[in-house]
């Protein structure tokens, strides 16, 4: 089931990347709520490093850096790439 989170994840935030992309903007979704994202993840690599005794679960592992990669792939288009979207 791990497995199956990780590809609807990637299916559920490439489109947004490619939409932001095609439209040059990021007008529509709050920026907030990306950063708790990122945030998240994070929290949820430190979880998986302080409890190796089990083992380390390799989905939540990669499901934690998936949602790192596209946040902060959110965050430069935010931020940095469509800052002053066109009128």
């Amino acid at each position: 089931m791990g497995y199956c989170k990780i590809f609807v994840s990637f299916i559920k935030y490439s489109p947004a990347v490619y939409w932001n992309y095609k439209r040059k903007s990021t007008k529509g979704w709050s920026i907030f709520n990306i950063i708790l994202d990122l945030v998240g993840g994070s929290f949820s690599i430190a979880s998986g490093g302080l409890s190796t005794e089990n083992g380390v679960n390799i989905s939540k592992m990669a499901l934690a850096i998936l949602t790192i990669l596209y946040d902060l792939i959110f965050v430069f288009q935010h931020y940095c790439l469509y800052r002053n979207p066109p009128k």
